[in-house]
């Protein structure tokens, strides 16, 4: 390879610098000849294939559709979901329900119904020589809520509370328990006072919002729930 010199001189000392012109340029000069003038071309810039443009739309064209169909895709899954998580009053009644309640005139024994609400079933049934409310699953398993101290007439489900009255041997009171929480069974209190009355409870039943509890003495009480 060829190298073309040019010498630069400072006082004593001289150094030997690289020529800018490219070795390609350099032509030899035979005698007689006079001084050669060359145009050096700048070299032109390599064209990207077309086909590699092709190709870089078609990848874009394709990423969009497959995002539009997923979004398309897990918008009509959810739209399907809410079809089935919707909850209706069928579902879950919040209507008062009353159980039930009869007495077997040969035996005596009394068969309390049941009430059911929110996929469980709620019965009172005897527990240990007393009775006792109990929740029963789809699968079977019972859970008990809470003994009744006394007697219970029926029982009902208001607004998501069971309310059972019951007759005591000294009179009568009404008694309430929240469903899905952690309250604990307790007596239905009206402006800070305990409902009770005397004698025996003889009907209970439930007018609209009202618990209308008949007694032996012929005196009626209404509670509103």
């Amino acid at each position: 390879m060829a190298t073309h010199y040019r010498q630069s001189y400072d006082d004593h000392e001289y150094e030997a610098k690289a020529s800018p012109m490219a070795t390609g340029s350099i032509t030899k000069l035979h005698t007689g000849e006079g001084v050669r003038k060359f145009t050096v071309k700048p070299k032109e810039r390599e064209k990207a294939p077309k086909a590699a443009h092709g190709v870089l739309i078609g990848v874009a064209i394709a990423a969009l559709v497959i995002i539009v169909g997923g979004f398309l895709l897990v918008r009509a899954l959810l739209g399907q979901a809410k079809e089935f998580v919707e909850v209706t009053s069928d579902t879950y009644p919040t209507e008062a329900q009353q159980a039930d309640t009869s007495v077997d005139e040969t035996s005596g024994e009394v068969d309390y119904g049941s009430i059911e609400y929110v996929d469980e079933t709620f019965s009172i049934v005897p527990v240990e020589g007393s009775v006792a409310l109990v929740a029963t699953d789809k699968s079977g398993n019972q859970r008990t809520l809470f003994v009744v101290e006394g007697t219970p007439v029926t029982f009902f489900l208001y607004d998501g509370t069971l309310i059972v009255p019951e007759n005591l041997q000294d009179g009568w009171d009404v008694i309430a328990y929240t469903v899905d929480s952690d309250a604990v069974a307790s007596q239905v209190v009206v402006d800070g006072s305990p409902v009770t009355g005397e004698g025996e409870i003889t009907e209970a039943t439930l007018s609209g919002n009202e618990l209308v509890i008949v007694d032996s003495t012929g005196s009626t009480t209404r509670v509103s729930l």
